[in-house]
């Protein structure tokens, strides 16, 4: 298995068992809301590890790093 993928299931995992616990503090009556953002968060962080954008950004600017 590759490091990309392992790192994926990592975060998806993390993201899953934060889902959980906030809906178990939720039906317990207890502030889950704050733990189900996070874990909503990394699911889309999760899908994006590993991937090498098609363009750089600094060959857009062609070098320029100053503001206009």
């Amino acid at each position: 298995m590759s490091l990309i993928t392992r790192q994926r299931l990592f975060i998806t995992l993390v993201a899953v068992l934060l889902l959980a616990l906030s809906a178990t503090l939720t039906l317990k009556g207890h502030a889950g809301a704050p733990l189900a953002v996070i874990g909503a968060a990394l699911l889309p962080l999760a899908w994006l590890a590993g991937r090498k954008p098609e363009v750089n950004a600094d060959t857009t600017k062609n070098g320029d790093n100053y503001a206009a």
